[in-house]
């Protein structure tokens, strides 16, 4: 289910996928508005799933049943074994790890020690999150967002 700061994170992931698709691409407006509803759909799939486990799959089938054009980064954000990054996986992530549950700007790093927090230091979710912030970090776009 989908809670109300999980709206609030949605809608802060949107917002912060817009500022970052405007610095990689500043003269395309469209594109910004395209990384917003990417943004706001990137996790639908918590109102499909009890534990919130598998929801990026989840809305990212639900989504590719409706033809939407991203759904691909809807089903794999979040995911670090993802070799080959897409410019709006790459958005996606990184306004992910930037936008704490309750849809504040935060740093990669309270993000992560928010989510240590909720799932503890041990857990997949934890391990899978350090991954990805390193390889978001270490990616020369990552610079263009600063």
């Amino acid at each position: 289910m989908i809670t109300e700061n999980r709206w609030k994170h949605m809608l802060g992931v949107a917002r912060k996928a817009k500022e970052f698709a405007l610095k990689m691409q500043p003269d395309n407006e469209k594109y910004a508005e395209d990384m917003f509803l990417l943004g706001l759909l990137h996790d639908l799939g918590y109102e499909f799933s009890e534990t919130g486990r598998g929801h990026s799959g989840i809305g990212g089938e639900i989504l590719k049943r409706s033809g939407y054009k991203y759904w691909n980064e809807v089903a794999n954000h979040g995911y670090s074994k993802n070799a080959d990054t897409t410019d709006e996986l790459f958005i996606l992530n990184c306004a992910d790890m930037s936008v704490a549950v309750g849809g504040a700007n935060c740093t990669m790093a309270q993000r992560l020690e928010d989510i240590g927090t909720r799932y503890g230091i041990d857990s997949s979710e934890y391990r899978k999150a350090v991954l990805e912030i390193e390889k978001l970090q270490s990616d020369a776009r990552y610079l263009k967002l600063k």
